[in-house]
């Protein structure tokens, strides 16, 4: 009987789910699309149970469709958001309140006031790698157990659970046996102290959050429990890998050396570099240190990136300013301005006067502004809408710059190449100007779900079939873009950049 792995993806706006072989090869897949609730300004939710019904839903059509049977699945891997939050009741496993996604800004005044408490900015940086902002779980937690009642009414019954989605997944997938989550995850919460693999106790007593509510911290390829065929479209496989997203998609590129570096273009931006696995000081230029997974005791570190707003600035620009009709629209320009970029052999053709940045939520790294907001820079009489839509595209690629321009200078090396993924990789401009933008060639794998064969790479580690150097042979590059403009260009195009983000910076204070 043939055997298959199987791998989630459960992202921000959908659920993946691949049936891959022996051969690593992708038999079936399916796509499954949750929806997005904003039931305020710069607020975020998802409905669970939505997601996990959408989770069964793509897996037993995965398995319909490469007419696989339950008990052929040899192993489950599942990777997740990241930061998105719930609380649930412990004995039921029904949630509490609608999740609170990584993108969510509700709790801005909490993780103000922490941030203005003592040296608690200090101690977080040392202690978690990362910084205190609204993006990570921690201030979320918070305010769900401020302002929802049912989160305080379980709390004193002593039936309150509170985790990331992965969490929650697998406890359903398992019939409620296992209630865990790996380190990357718990990386991601600001709860995790990084350097010594556990909950930190300080941080946890600050914010009064009770460790009993948080799940077992497991290596990143661990047994997390057994399918509930039950509960879990017949199938019995033992869950193998559980990781965030991003670390999944760097190791879907294979960057499992120090100094490869991908970044994911998806809703937002999410660049990462591997660092090794010691953990470095604190950066100091704005960037996150942050664990992409365990194998055994040993910790893998990344420098970590983020920007809020890429594809969502892409569709906010289709749906809120009506530029074009729809993404089709915005491709076929691409190739119109792909064609010139390629063609002009003076700055003035290709540094135009529009500039966008886009901070619609909030600016990541490493500027660290929840206040300030995306900004046109440039607009005159001649400004028309394929103007502003190609600054839309530009924008996206100068923020990126700033993340990889960091990340040189804070480990003293320039990175040789990018390895990309996400949606808007197919947009050809976009590629091309991040690759003259950054100086370096920018590669696109043949692959078009990098996060999904991180977990499959994975989980095919734990079955034992195939090893980590037999993988190398299994990335294949579809597309690379090459970086044409001098190092003049590069630095008249990055120094416009920097000085409309100064003001962007200056103007929200």
């Amino acid at each position: 009987m043939k055997n298959y792995l199987l791998s989630i993806d459960q992202g921000t706006t959908g659920s993946k789910i691949l049936v891959v072989n022996r051969e690593g090869m992708v038999v079936a897949e399916s796509y499954q699309k949750h929806t997005q609730h904003y039931p305020r300004s710069g607020w975020t939710e998802h409905d669970p149970e939505e997601i996990w019904e959408k989770v069964r839903i793509g897996v037993a059509e995965a398995l319909e469709k490469g007419n696989v049977q339950p008990d052929q699945v040899a192993a489950v891997g599942l990777a997740n958001q990241g930061e998105t939050v719930l609380f649930w009741d412990s004995l039921s496993g029904d949630p509490l309140y609608p999740a609170v996604v990584w993108s969510c800004r509700r709790s801005d005044q909490i993780a103000e006031r922490w941030k203005q408490d003592g040296d608690w900015e200090q101690k977080v940086r040392e202690k978690t790698g990362l910084r205190i902002d609204p993006y990570f779980s921690a201030t979320k937690i918070r305010w769900m157990m401020e302002e929802v009642p049912a989160v305080q009414e379980k709390i004193n019954q002593n039936r309150a659970y509170c985790s990331t989605l992965d969490s929650w997944l697998i406890w359903k997938m398992t019939g409620g046996a296992a209630y865990v989550t790996d380190a990357s995850t718990a990386a991601r919460t600001l709860l995790y102290h990084h350097r010594m693999g556990c909950w930190d106790r300080e941080i946890l007593q600050y914010l009064e959050i009770e460790e009993a509510w948080l799940p077992q911290i497991l290596p990143t390829v661990s047994t997390f429990g057994h399918c509930d065929p039950e509960a879990f479209c017949g199938i019995k496989a033992p869950i193998l890998v559980s990781l965030v997203d991003q670390p999944a998609a760097l190791y879907g590129h294979l960057c499992v050396e120090p100094g490869m570096s991908k970044c994911t273009y998806g809703t937002g931006c999410f660049a990462y570099m591997n660092v090794g696995t010691t953990a470095p000081p604190p950066a100091k230029n704005g960037l996150l240190t942050t664990v992409v997974w365990q194998r055994d005791r040993q910790l893998t570190y990344a420098l970590d990136g983020a920007i809020y707003a890429a594809g969502s600035a892409i569709e906010w620009g289709m749906q809120a300013l009506g530029l074009y009709q729809d993404l089709a629209e915005l491709q076929s320009w691409s190739e119109e301005w792909l064609a010139k970029l390629r063609s002009a052999d003076q700055p003035q053709d290709v540094l135009t006067d529009v500039l966008f940045i886009p901070a619609l939520n909030g600016i990541g790294s490493p500027y660290w502004n929840s206040d300030a907001r995306g900004m046109f820079m440039g607009l005159s009489h001649s400004t028309d809408r394929k103007m502003l839509a190609k600054a839309i595209l530009e924008g996206i690629a100068q923020r990126v710059a700033d993340l990889l321009l960091a990340m040189e200078e804070a480990v003293g090396q320039k990175i040789t190449a990018l390895r990309v993924d996400g949606g808007l990789t197919q947009n050809p401009y976009l590629m091309q100007y991040q690759a003259n933008l950054l100086g370096i060639p920018v590669q696109l794998p043949a692959t078009n779900e990098t996060t999904s064969m991180g977990i499959i790479y994975l989980l095919g580690e734990a079955c034992g079939w195939w090893t980590g150097k037999e993988l190398q042979g299994k990335i294949h590059m579809k597309k690379t873009y090459e970086p044409q403009w001098s190092d003049e260009l590069r630095k008249q195009a990055r120094e416009k950049w920097n000085k409309t983000i100064r003001l962007l910076l200056e103007s929200s204070k």
